[in-house]
């Protein structure tokens, strides 16, 4: 909860035991539910396999009791710990309006393949047709070049940097291939929207998609995403998906440039420190958070998801907490914000 203008509960995030960011808000006008989805934990975080489960379970149930207060269902991304496919959580999306992420561009392989079989089972539930149509497009624009601040940085040696553009270069090439010449999904359905980019307004209430984002660092193999807006009256809430930090320098830029009241911020993947995770990333995604925490007018920000994976996330992310107590900014877990301590922490 946050005031009588704009309320917001972390219904479950990893910092309680299972993988997830889902979040429900609300407003005078309309109520979202973001990232409707939960995953069991890693091998090595350090609970019981049964206590792993046990937490999938609750974080389940938690996510359907709450969605039965949502108007609409936001879905950043098609990994499985932001949606749920099964026949249990068909109800979930029964009577809603729902905004996706976009299926047949700014997506990569797996998630490619994974949107398709959520939208088809989707069809079956809401009683849509799917339709499959010639591409739209042909050509798309590398997003890299669209990350002015982090061109003009050198943080690994300037060959280094090279190879990796030269890498990702490659890579989107062949995407976009994709994306031009496989036919492309579209729904027959009022209330079913694909969100990149877009938006709707009810009352005083105004929700944004952002365009899309990388999942994590530049070029990364697992995608892209959106982030969600929602403002009432002079009132924000930014909800970021699986930025993890944010690692680009740009993306931290424009959540300075939103100036939200209320962050919702997926932390660096520290538990991957040293395999997908390099110190070099590690600290371009704390300093951006401190970034932003000393250039926006936060009251609250939600720290959590990937962070909460690894019990030395504090110590990893230090100089985070310590810019939000000088700037008096509510720097908090989802599990803190509900009242308890993270499962980490009770672990210990």
């Amino acid at each position: 909860m946050y005031n009588s203008y704009i309320k917001f509960k972390p219904v479950w995030f990893d910092s309680m035991g299972a993988k997830s960011t889902c979040t429900l808000v609300t407003t005078p006008d309309t109520s979202l539910i973001i990232d409707p989805g939960a995953a069991i934990m890693h091998k090595t975080f350090p609970i019981s396999e049964f206590a792993k489960s046990d937490y999938l379970n609750q974080a389940k149930e938690s996510v359907m009791k709450a969605s039965k207060h949502a108007e609409h269902v936001v879905i950043s991304h098609y990994h499985y710990d932001h949606l749920m496919v099964d026949d249990n959580s068909r109800y979930l999306y029964q009577g809603k309006n729902l905004w996706v992420k976009d299926p047949n561009q700014w997506i990569n392989y797996s998630q490619w393949e994974r949107a398709r079989k959520f939208l088809k089972w989707l069809g079956k539930i809401k009683k849509y047709r799917i339709q499959y149509t010639k591409p739209k497009k042909t050509s798309f624009k590398d997003p890299f070049d669209e990350l002015e601040i982090l061109k003009n940085k050198n943080y690994s040696g300037q060959q280094a940097n090279e190879d990796l553009i030269l890498k990702g270069n490659k890579w989107f090439s062949k995407l976009s291939s994709q994306w031009s010449k496989t036919n492309w999904i579209n729904v027959k359905s009022d209330a079913v929207n694909f969100a990149d980019g877009s938006g709707f307004q009810k009352g005083d209430t105004r929700v944004k998609f952002s365009e899309p984002l990388f999942h994590g660092v530049e070029y990364s193999k697992t995608g892209w995403l959106i982030s969600t807006i929602v403002e009432y009256r002079n009132i924000k809430l930014l909800y970021t998906s699986d930025l993890q930090g944010p690692i680009i320098e740009d993306y931290a830029q424009w959540i300075i440039n939103e100036n939200p009241d209320i962050l919702i911020l997926d932390g660096p993947a520290t538990y991957l420190l040293g395999y997908m995770l390099s110190n070099v990333d590690l600290k371009r995604s704390v300093d951006n958070a401190v970034d932003i925490i000393e250039n926006c007018d936060l009251d609250i920000m939600i720290y959590d998801h990937h962070l909460l994976r690894d019990s030395s996330y504090k110590e990893h992310t230090s100089s985070v907490w310590e810019a939000a107590k000088k700037r008096n900014v509510q720097l908090l877990t989802a599990a803190e914000y509900n009242g308890d301590i993270p499962i980490l922490e009770k672990n210990k």
